[in-house]
């Protein structure tokens, strides 16, 4: 017996119904289909490792258009041990502003931030670190010619240079209430071109890479090191990621215990 036209429209009504549920979950679910590959997973079906960091801040990673990526230093050649030891190519995503590395990392522009990165109470809300890799302090630079400036007492009244959302700037905000300005830039080499130019009266900076731009050919000198006894290390995102962190801190540690780290370090580091 053929079905009434009423009959048709209450079928009709009712698997509207069912689908519009059935969508409902889907949506609760994640979306039909969903992704539920761990991070981990995901490299590795990719066959790529892409790396996110901030060019300007030697050693750890300076701008060279003949190097892999266009950028080189201790944290590309460490990027490069760790998407050996995974087995995938390597892909670095080079940033004009350090402060943005996070929220890439967040949105899933990259899969790790290996970029001298300070590990704080802070940066752990938003992304998972691996264990540290490097240890360093803050220096209070200035140029040769300043003979007023020789630790943060005499920054009273001055203009000093940052490298924008970098522990260098926390430290400022937490403890320099009495200078001037405090002119937050991009990279750490533009603080060293203001400094140079005269824009600023010093920097504050991890000292590592102050270390890096003292030389007899150079205009500056660090007066004071800061001991704020940081820790780098190598961010990644917190979704589905623990295996991810997992095997790099496997990696990491094996580069510590074995002397890799040490030997990449001395490779690029004048400190």
């Amino acid at each position: 017996m053929a079905k009434s036209s009423k009959t048709i429209q209450i079928a009709a009504v009712a698997i509207i119904a069912v689908v519009a549920i059935a969508a409902i979950g889907i949506v609760l679910m994640g979306g039909l289909g969903a992704d539920d590959r761990s991070a981990l997973e995901k490299i590795k079906d990719r066959g790529k490792l892409i790396v996110g960091t901030s060019a300007g801040f030697p050693p750890f990673e300076m701008l060279n258009t003949s190097a892999a990526g266009g950028v080189e230093g201790i944290d590309m050649d460490v990027a490069k041990a760790i998407a050996d030891s995974l087995g995938v190519e390597l892909e670095i995503k080079n940033y004009d502003d350090f402060s943005v590395l996070i929220t890439a990392l967040q949105n899933g522009k990259i899969d790790m931030v290996i970029a001298g990165m300070t590990i704080t109470d802070d940066r752990n809300e938003s992304a998972a670190f691996s264990m540290p890799y490097y240890k360093a302090d803050q220096a209070l630079v200035v140029l040769k010619s300043n003979s007023e400036i020789t630790n943060t007492t005499g920054l009273v009244g001055k203009t000093v240079a940052v490298n924008t959302g970098t522990t260098g700037q926390y430290y400022i905000e937490d403890n320099l209430p009495n200078i001037k300005e405090m002119k937050p830039f991009g990279t750490a080499s533009d603080t060293f071109q203001a400094l140079g130019g005269n824009k600023v009266d010093a920097i504050i900076i991890d000292s590592p890479v102050a270390a890096n731009y003292i030389s007899d050919s150079n205009p500056y000198k660090i007066v004071e090191t800061i001991e704020t006894n940081e820790f780098y290390g190598i961010a990644m995102s917190k979704n589905n990621a623990e295996d991810l962190v997992a095997e790099v801190n496997k990696i990491v540690g094996d580069m510590i215990e074995s002397g890799e780290m040490d030997d990449i370090i001395s490779k690029w580091s004048r400190a």
